[in-house]
């Protein structure tokens, strides 16, 4: 291998925190008549574990609620462990702020959408999201206030 060639390693991909509640359960069954309203939140965080080693979680929270009652609470941290060599800061920062919660992100919907399906609920389906957008996104705010 090539001094200045770039290796990227997924180590794992894993769920680390887990949590459903369904307060209105059994009765919600019963008395929902319309389409709740879902609400999605997403935050980032990103670990150094060493020089070449990261650990990068997307912290997802889902909330299903008609006007008068919660219907279910989804909060997930879906984690992966990412190796990354001779990439330089900015490909580094790509790398962990674009490419890595683009490998979770599936993951994630797809322990999100069992758990809400395992509860009773009918499935949900989540739009794809542009990581590189959100992350360009990120970069002009940090600009702009500096």
């Amino acid at each position: 291998m090539a001094d200045d060639q770039i290796k990227f390693i997924v180590n794992r991909i894993y769920a680390k925190d887990v949590s459903l509640e369904s307060p209105e359960a059994p009765q919600i069954f019963n008395d929902i008549k319309m389409q709740p309203k879902v609400g999605f939140n997403l935050k980032t965080t990103i670990d150094k574990l060493d020089e070449q080693t990261f650990e990068v979680t997307l912290d997802i929270n889902v909330k299903a609620e008609t006007e008068e009652k919660a219907i279910y609470l989804v909060e997930l941290k879906q984690a992966g462990i990412f190796g990354i060599q001779g990439a330089n800061d900015e490909m580094k920062d790509n790398f962990l702020n674009i490419r890595c919660p683009e490998i979770i992100f599936p993951y994630a919907m797809e322990t999100v959408s069992t758990l809400i399906q395992k509860s009773g609920f009918p499935p949900i389906f989540f739009a794809p999201i542009d990581f590189n957008a959100l992350h360009q996104k990120e970069l002009a705010k940090k600009n702009k206030t500096q």
